[in-house]
């Protein structure tokens, strides 16, 4: 007679590969939908209270790879760049990190997924400080988000990608049912 062997679970972290699996798919998706989430408030915020244009630091990402012309009126080639290197990018990036750490602690219910999102928020900020200078600076030789985009706001910003994992349980939940 075989035994088979069960992996333990406490907490809420993952227990089998198709668990784990799971959870890092659902930070995916949350992270895709945190960034769209992040994306809007900083639109509005430029829009409502730097009274620039809603778009303007969707063109700002986009000037990593464009330089200055991405700043120049609504350059739409600079807000489709800007989209897809922020959705892949950071939003892809931290989604993976936040996934990954759901197989480690709890992140089923709306409090813990909201704490471990707002910490989530805090490190990466880790990009504004070190590496979208160090990017921009490579590729363009100035550092244009550092330049546009005034770091409470950047902070605000992240928060709110943070605060989008509470999220979390619900993507969980229909992956699970899927």
């Amino acid at each position: 007679m075989d035994t088979v062997v069960k992996p333990q679970t406490h907490f809420g972290l993952a227990k089998s590969k198709t668990e784990s699996k799971n959870k890092v798919l659902a930070g995916i998706v949350t992270g895709q939908i945190a960034g769209l989430i992040m994306a809007v408030v900083v639109m509005l915020v430029f829009a409502l209270f730097l009274g620039k244009n809603p778009l303007y630091p969707v063109q700002v990402i986009g000037s990593t790879l464009l330089g200055e012309k991405a700043l120049q009126g609504t350059n739409f080639l600079a807000i489709l760049t800007g989209l897809v290197l922020h959705q892949l990018g950071p939003s892809l990036l931290w989604g993976v990190v936040y996934g990954y750490m759901s197989t480690k602690v709890d992140t089923t219910t709306s409090r813990n997924a909201l704490v471990y999102g707002l910490i989530l928020g805090v490190v990466s900020m880790v990009g504004p400080y070190f590496l979208i200078p160090f990017v921009m600076n490579t590729l363009q030789g100035v550092d244009f988000w550092n330049r546009e985009v005034p770091m409470f706001w950047d902070w605000a910003a992240h928060i709110v990608f943070g605060a989008s994992f509470v999220l979390y349980p619900k993507v969980l939940s229909k992956i699970n049912k899927a």
